[in-house]
């Protein structure tokens, strides 16, 4: 019975400790945390008129601090506030739809009112994006890691801003190139790729890679990304022909143009998970290596044939290459690409 008799003294205990640290938070002008912790309670039925005022002051104060912010900020006229003014937005949101569960009597009481910020929103956020993604590009533009560095801070305010951002894995992936030396490759394929396909496709100049990089290694368990070949195929020869006649002053002669065809072609991903922070993405590739040769045979009077037929006379049929050799050729087209990729 002893026990019974502290649990109704304890509660109360806990109750005086609880408005306590409320009021402590409101005096430090903490209205955030005093919403977070009061709002639920009265959503779930706790009346208490101390505690709705409080959370009634807050509510106003936080909103009426952000609304005066955002009025000072938008005045600037610069292009680097709206980051904040996005945030600020958010909170007011935040605010109103935590008191909107409250009951409509003590709604009326602390003069609440739904906010409708939906446009302001969506202005706020979109000038928000623009601008980090401008900014955390120019600093990546200038190739330094000090520059790089800087730029993760923008980058880090673009994905709270919107994660989903198309520019988001881009940037990322762009930093993590600044701010290594050494990129790690992998490749993948259910193809038996031929000999030297993969050395010509990591087979880089020093001008076709970002400055700081100074080696890309190729590994089984690759860091950085992966060259996916998800398809590997090579045409049959094909030789196309086209036959005609040809007239000049009673003369006549059959021309015929031929023309020898053969194509490789490799297409998959780049999958890149540059580290444990960043989102895995991946950039679909398709790179052919296109053989053809054009020639022309005749028969008949050669003084009948045409300025044209002519010109192409002295071009014959030539040896089509190999499977093999168009893959490599088809590597480094893929080469160049991943190129262009690591400096974007």
């Amino acid at each position: 019975m002893k026990y019974l008799r502290l649990i109704p003294v304890l509660l109360f205990g806990m109750m005086l400790i609880a408005c306590n640290t409320t009021k402590k938070l409101y005096e430090a002008q903490e209205y955030d945390q005093v919403i977070q912790r009061v709002a639920p309670e009265i959503c779930a039925g706790d009346l208490n008129a101390n505690r709705i005022n409080m959370v009634a002051a807050s509510y106003h104060k936080a909103n009426q601090a952000d609304h005066e912010r955002i009025q000072a900020l938008k005045a600037t006229g610069q292009p680097d506030v709206w980051p904040e003014i996005y945030q600020r937005y958010c909170s007011m949101k935040g605010r109103n739809d935590a008191l909107s569960c409250f009951p409509t009597k003590v709604k009326n009481g602390m003069n609440y009112v739904k906010l409708d910020l939906g446009e302001d929103m969506t202005i706020a956020r979109n000038k928000a994006e623009a601008y980090l993604v401008a900014k955390a590009n120019q600093l990546l533009n200038t190739g330094t890691k000090a520059d790089a560095e800087m730029a993760g801070k923008y980058i880090e305010q673009l994905k709270n801003t919107n994660q989903e951002n198309s520019q988001l894995l881009n940037l990322q992936l762009k930093q993590a190139m600044y701010l290594v030396d050494k990129v790690e490759f992998g490749v993948a394929s259910d193809y038996d790729l031929p000999d030297g396909f993969v050395e010509t496709l990591f087979d880089f100049s020093a001008d076709e890679l970002p400055s700081n990089i100074t080696q890309i290694y190729v590994s089984k368990d690759p860091s950085f990304a992966c060259v996916v070949v998800d398809k590997l195929s090579v045409s049959p020869v094909r030789l196309d022909e086209v036959t005609f006649k040809e007239a000049n002053g009673g003369k006549n002669v059959e021309v015929t143009d031929y023309t020898q065809n053969k194509i490789a072609t490799i297409s998959g991903t780049i999958e890149y998970f540059p580290t444990r922070a960043y989102r895995y993405y991946s950039v679909p590739f398709e790179v052919k290596s296109t053989f053809k040769n054009d020639y022309t045979t005749i028969k008949g009077d050669r003084d009948a044939c045409s300025v044209e037929t002519l010109s192409r006379l002295d071009r014959h049929p030539v040896p089509v290459p190999t499977d093999e050799s168009m893959l490599i050729d088809a590597a480094k087209k893929l080469n160049e690409l991943i190129a262009n990729e690591l400096k974007k």
